[in-house]
């Protein structure tokens, strides 16, 4: 059986073509990330992408960098890994490091491919999964109304059918704005991501008003510590609610379920790997809700391993595994997008040319 043999963490800094802003003040100018390296003592080698955001985990790629180098390889070194079960029982032990969401879910993923690899098979083969396509969907930021037409359009014409429009500084322009790309690109259907700004006073009002023009359904309207707000407004209007923020971690979780605050789980892979992001399905699909996958801003190789894992049959809405397309880097090894969908095989074969190139880096 496989032994962990290296764990390593570099940084990876990647351009974007544009910056991507979203709620009251957020701004993304460039992905300072770190890339998960892990060895097996069979020689199979696998990689994932750590996303520090630290706005919104408090994380930074020197932490990141730190945290794996100091705390959690020391941790897993010489242990054996032969199941998916094994990894996530290192996965557990590992969450005695807390808070750190990417840095451990990069590093679970990391081995959950690495294992794979291993075991000659295919990521979506070891993970079980069935589907032979996801359906994609894009984040667009928030701003003025050309520069937003423009990151749709561009969306578009790499083949995105639906579009996540970030919300929250001017809600009448950009409600505006929201009705006029609905009316120009008729094949296309868009959402909402309110990143928590709304006041519950008014909330109910103008999710009602949104879907009255076809916006599907809206992410994180309210403040995550509002939670009897947030249960009220689910109450009040008929527009579906994407939990998020709300939901960083399996405990939290549960307690949504529990006060009924959402429709769909918005999963993050690179902040709960494969292994928590598992019994976030599995939760999901108990509380007869649905899911989608997101990258949180990942480059292609964490936006490759998050569509595989959309893969699975509880992911039931379009994923937003497409945020490689705002990169400003060499996409030659990107797979295809067809009307909206990506094929689970193009996305396997993309991912291996993507880690094997990257094993070729010392």
């Amino acid at each position: 059986m496989p032994v962990i043999s290296r764990i390593s963490a570099t940084p990876c800094n990647i351009p974007l073509k544009s910056a991507l802003t979203w709620g009251s003040s957020h701004e993304l100018r460039q992905l300072a990330h770190a890339l998960i390296r892990v060895e097996l003592s069979d020689g199979a080698v696998g990689f994932a992408e750590a996303t520090p955001r630290p706005s919104i985990y408090g994380e930074t790629q020197t932490s990141i960098l730190h945290i794996i180098d100091e705390h959690l390889a020391p941790m897993l070194l010489g242990e054996t890994i032969d199941s998916f079960a094994a990894v996530s029982a290192l996965a557990a032990r590992a969450a005695i490091i807390k808070n750190n969401n990417t840095a451990r879910g990069a590093l679970d993923m990391a081995l959950h491919q690495t294992l794979a690899k291993s075991r000659g098979e295919r990521l979506a083969d070891y993970l079980g999964l069935t589907r032979q396509r996801i359906r994609l969907s894009a984040i667009v930021s928030t701003g003025a109304p050309a520069a937003v037409a423009a990151d749709v359009d561009a969306g578009y014409q790499a083949g995105i059918r639906v579009f996540k429009v970030k919300i929250g500084r001017d809600i009448v322009r950009e409600t505006q704005t929201i009705a006029e790309l609905i009316q120009d690109y008729p094949a296309a259907n868009f959402y909402v991501d309110a990143n928590e700004t709304l006041d519950s006073a008014g909330a109910a009002d103008i999710l009602d008003g949104l879907r009255r023009l076809g916006v599907m359904y809206c992410e994180e309207a309210l403040p995550a510590r509002l939670l009897r707000e947030r249960r009220q407004l689910r109450r009040d209007c008929a527009m579906p609610i994407i939990a998020d923020d709300s939901a960083f971690t399996v405990e939290e979780l549960e307690r949504e379920v529990a006060f009924n605050t959402f429709d769909i789980l918005n999963i993050k892979t690179a902040r709960t790997g494969y292994s928590e992001s598992r019994r976030m399905l599995e939760i999901c699909k108990d509380a007869a809700k649905d899911v989608m996958v997101g990258s949180q801003a990942s480059s292609l190789l964490g936006c490759l391993q998050a569509a595989i894992f959309a893969g699975n049959q509880a992911v039931t809405c379009p994923s937003e595994c497409s945020f490689f397309l705002k990169t400003d880097a060499d996409l030659s090894a990107a797979p295809p997008i067809a009307d909206g969908w990506l094929a689970i095989d193009d996305a396997e074969r993309s991912l291996a040319r993507v880690q094997d190139g990257l094993a070729q880096l010392k």
